[in-house]
């Protein structure tokens, strides 16, 4: 483990807020890996789903914030798997 891998696990367990986004980032860019070793471009997946190829760009740059049902049709197109887990609630 390099000091940048330590870092973010330190990092996660002490803030829920960074881990999240961090967990979030992280699915995001496996998914354009995914549309990228199915060999697919942007155009093909916005086709697929019936958006622009810029909405596509911009949910793969993270600029726009797609709601759940999208990415998971887009992790349909692309051949991946979407799982969510519920976040543990804390103990009163």
């Amino acid at each position: 483990m390099d000091d940048l891998d330590r870092y973010i696990e330190e990092r996660c367990a002490r803030d829920s807020e960074f881990k999240a986004a961090y967990e979030a980032e992280s699915a995001l860019l496996a998914l354009v890996r995914a549309r990228q070793e199915a060999n697919l471009t942007q155009k093909d997946v916005a086709e697929a789903l019936h958006v622009s190829q810029p909405y596509i760009a911009q949910i793969e740059s993270g600029s726009r914030k797609p709601g759940y049902l999208l990415l998971f049709r887009y992790a349909g197109v692309v051949g991946a798997r979407i799982q969510v887990s519920p976040e543990p609630h804390p103990t009163a």
